[in-house]
């Protein structure tokens, strides 16, 4: 079968890592440490495991930055390798183990992609699956697997971005009739984001500002507006085809990064005090009372830091490189900073379902559609053209690019 996967090889990261950004043609070349790959059909793991077809699979931009060798090296010891790409799904169950119930070959699931304490099988579980938090397992490098955090990650079961994979059933949610494969596919981002915000002790009339509108930013907006309703939600892009997508999902108005006038307009919207400080940017005393960084470079934990209000929350949810920072905002304005991965289980309007359920529901009521933001379909032996799609969103009004088998 057909596979995208990444082999690591110090030199060729290294070296495709530092061209990466002035001669993006090495990404395609043989020296990329990803290529599509033919490989054997896995076997399944455990007698409650299942097969799936990928009906639609996600590219994620933890993906890319991987595939571009710019990944935090941090969580080198967290993966192994060789490891198939890919965990963002919309699958086809085509095979069941024999001690799996409730489920039936043909079946859509989504996909939740963790392979924590219970897919390891390891018993008595570690404190945070014990709490129901597996994106923060203790044992992602123990148990039956080789290291990883999820599938996409390890050498020990194949990622989504293949034409097969395998999974445990308990990992499955059944996906209604009435949602299409691309909202389907959307539902692991989209849980991440809606952790993010049920985590968030947010209060009616706050002001919510959401930095950057790609496929991250879009879902938080899509989250906040869906769970509170009664907030202003702000966002900020430069992007205008991004731009406008944020509007539609319910961003009351999106700003364009960047000098004085930007911190000037959110001092206007949220009637905070702006102060310019000799040799540095401007300091709003009051303004957004939670900011959700989608980004997480430089200048954005720069600018949120300096237009959150007093007592405000940072929320960092992007993973760029980050250099140097002004932290004075932090203490002068006693600002919290929190950091959010993956999903877990929640509890919403009193009921305690995995983040996966609570979006699918709110798919399914109609309360969420995100099926714009799926924007290209490729195949996997298309993958240099999906690479340049993806590497180059702007120019190709790209958000999520995904493959079908």
């Amino acid at each position: 079968m057909k596979v995208l996967t990444f082999e690591y090889s110090i030199p060729r990261y290294l070296i495709t890592g530092a061209l990466a950004g002035r001669r993006p043609q090495v990404l395609f070349s043989r020296l990329a440490p990803v290529q599509v790959r033919e490989v054997p059909e896995p076997e399944l793991p455990g007698e409650d495991w299942v097969r799936i077809r990928p009906r639609l699979a996600g590219l994620c931009g933890s993906d890319l930055s991987i595939i571009r060798c710019h990944e935090s090296l941090t969580l080198q010891p967290l993966a192994s390798y060789p490891f198939v790409l890919g965990h963002e799904v919309c699958a086809e169950i085509t095979g069941l183990g024999p001690a799996v119930e409730g489920f039936e070959v043909g079946e859509r699931v989504a996909v939740m992609p963790w392979l924590a304490c219970r897919e390891r099988g390891i018993d008595p579980p570690c404190r945070m699956c014990a709490r129901g938090r597996p994106q923060l397992c203790e044992n992602f490098t123990e148990g039956r697997f080789a290291p990883g955090m999820f599938i996409g990650s390890t050498a020990g079961v194949p990622g989504f971005l293949s034409e097969a994979s395998v999974a445990p059933s308990h990992s499955l949610v059944k996906v209604p009739e009435n949602l299409s494969d691309e909202n389907v596919v959307m539902v692991e981002p989209f849980s991440t984001c809606l952790h993010m915000a049920i985590a968030n002790d947010i209060r009616p009339g706050e002001t919510l500002l959401v930095f950057g509108c790609g496929v991250m930013g879009l879902c938080t907006i899509a989250a906040l507006r869906a769970l509170h309703p009664d907030c202003r939600v702000l966002a900020v892009e430069p992007d205008p085809f991004h731009a406008g997508l944020a509007r539609d999902l319910g961003a009351e108005e999106v700003l364009t990064p960047g000098g004085k006038r930007f911190y000037r307009r959110v001092a206007e919207l949220t009637g905070a005090k702006m102060h310019t400080p000799l040799g540095t940017a401007p300091l709003l005393i009051g303004g957004a009372d939670r900011v959700f960084d989608a980004v997480g470079n430089t200048r954005t934990v720069h600018a949120s830091l300096r237009i959150l209000a007093n007592g405000g929350q940072y929320n960092l949810l992007g993973i760029a490189p980050i250099g140097r920072v002004d932290w004075t905002p932090v203490w002068l304005k006693e600002l919290t900073i929190r950091g959010i991965y993956g999903s877990q289980y929640d509890t919403w309007q009193g009921i305690t379902a995995f983040d996966f359920e609570i979006a699918i529901r709110l798919m399914e009521e109609g309360r969420v559609d995100l099926s714009r933001l799926v924007t290209h379909r490729f195949r996997l032996e298309q993958y240099h053209e999906a690479l340049d799609v993806a590497l180059n969103k702007g120019k190709h009004h790209a958000v999520k690019v995904a493959f079908t088998p």
